[in-house]
């Protein structure tokens, strides 16, 4: 294994922690040998990529990484942001741009719909993938395992809509890989329903475009979000997306 194998299974290991993990805890989880996790953990404080604290023994990101994450944020949003603004254009909605980050899905960028120009940003919400469309977006353009090991865990129900039962969330993400669209209706917030798409984007980061509709309006906007979409990623399937949203939508409570 390489030195920089070992330095991203660290790094990765330390960001998917809600809390600061000591060496012993990060030699559990990497299950790398502990001379091995000594040395990187030690480089890496000493550039400030990891940093102890204080008021507890373990170790959490460093200011360090906020070169890499703010150049890797502005490249995202530059190469996105004339995509945004024509889908918001052609939807008369807001639009988001969202990435996986550990467990959770984030919105990076946003757009606000034409008409709403003075409505608050968005930008660096955080959702639960199984429970918003930008993040069951994501989730079907991982690999199989990767998907199924974010879903391998309790799943918190945000609204009667919520879909927490893992079963039906990986045949969801099944359908959603054929037609490339996720079409969701108030799982992660009432009154709020989101058309989004996952693909690999001008950067070669993986992310999402979502576009965001009042619940009543959405039997009415729904279509013209997916065909709005389609202008960006092109492997969408509208009418499987709209079979499959009818198939879930019976589903529910």
């Amino acid at each position: 294994m390489t030195d920089i194998k070992r330095t991203s299974m660290v790094l990765d290991t330390i960001a998917k922690s809600q809390n600061p993990l000591t060496l012993a805890e990060i030699v559990k989880r990497t299950e790398l040998p502990r001379s091995s996790v000594h040395r990187v953990v030690q480089t890496l404080e000493h550039e400030l990529y990891v940093v102890r604290l204080s008021r507890r023994p373990g170790y959490m990101l460093g200011p360090g990484l906020l070169k890499f994450g703010m150049n890797a944020h502005l490249q995202i949003v530059a190469a996105n942001r004339n995509q945004l603004v024509n889908v918001a254009r052609m939807t008369t909605e807001d639009v988001e741009l969202g990435i996986l980050c550990g467990r959770s899905a984030i919105v990076v960028d946003q757009v606000a719909a034409p008409d709403l120009l003075e409505k608050s940003t968005r930008i660096g919400k955080i959702t639960a993938p199984h429970a918003s469309g930008m993040g069951l977006a994501l989730l079907a353009q991982l690999p199989e395992e990767k998907a199924n090991a974010l879903l391998d865990r309790p799943m918190h129900r945000f609204t009667p809509n919520t879909v927490i039962d893992r079963r039906a969330l990986l045949a969801e993400l099944e359908v959603i890989r054929r037609s490339h669209v996720a079409l969701e209706v108030e799982r992660h917030e009432m009154g709020t329903c989101t058309v989004s798409t996952a693909m690999r984007g001008p950067t070669g980061a993986l992310q999402a475009i979502s576009v965001v509709i009042p619940a009543r309006e959405f039997q009415l906007k729904q279509a013209l979000a997916i065909e709005s979409l389609k202008s960006i990623n092109r492997r969408i399937d509208p009418e499987l997306a709209r079979r499959q949203h009818r198939q879930f939508r019976s589903d529910l409570p």
